[in-house]
């Protein structure tokens, strides 16, 4: 099972300094224009689950575009037995403080 966090949630979570891992699942030309703080880009079409092994014991939170992407992939962790969100709504209208221009 996997958790579905409003972007709301996740400020929260970053404000108390939680430990996760943020994975930003959109192309790497997308992440470079922009990201939130502190994410790791793992540019997701395939499914190929092994490029999440190194994280698998800490709580991961995922984003892409518009929110389906990251909750296929967060889906498929989960039934791996990791521990993982998936970031509703994507970070396609978030213009929040953890925001990463480039």
């Amino acid at each position: 099972m996997f958790a579905v966090i409003s972007i709301y949630q996740l400020e929260q979570m970053l404000d108390r300094g939680q430990r996760l891992i943020l994975i930003d699942l959109r192309p790497e030309c997308a992440y470079r224009a922009c990201h939130l703080m502190g994410a790791v880009n793992i540019p997701y079409d395939e499914p190929d689950i092994t490029e999440f092994e190194s994280f698998r014991n800490q709580p991961m939170v995922l984003y892409c575009e518009h929110g389906g992407k990251s909750m296929r992939v967060a889906r498929d962790l989960a039934r791996c037995g990791m521990r993982v969100a998936s970031l509703a709504s994507g970070i396609q209208y978030y213009r929040g403080k953890y925001l990463v221009s480039g």
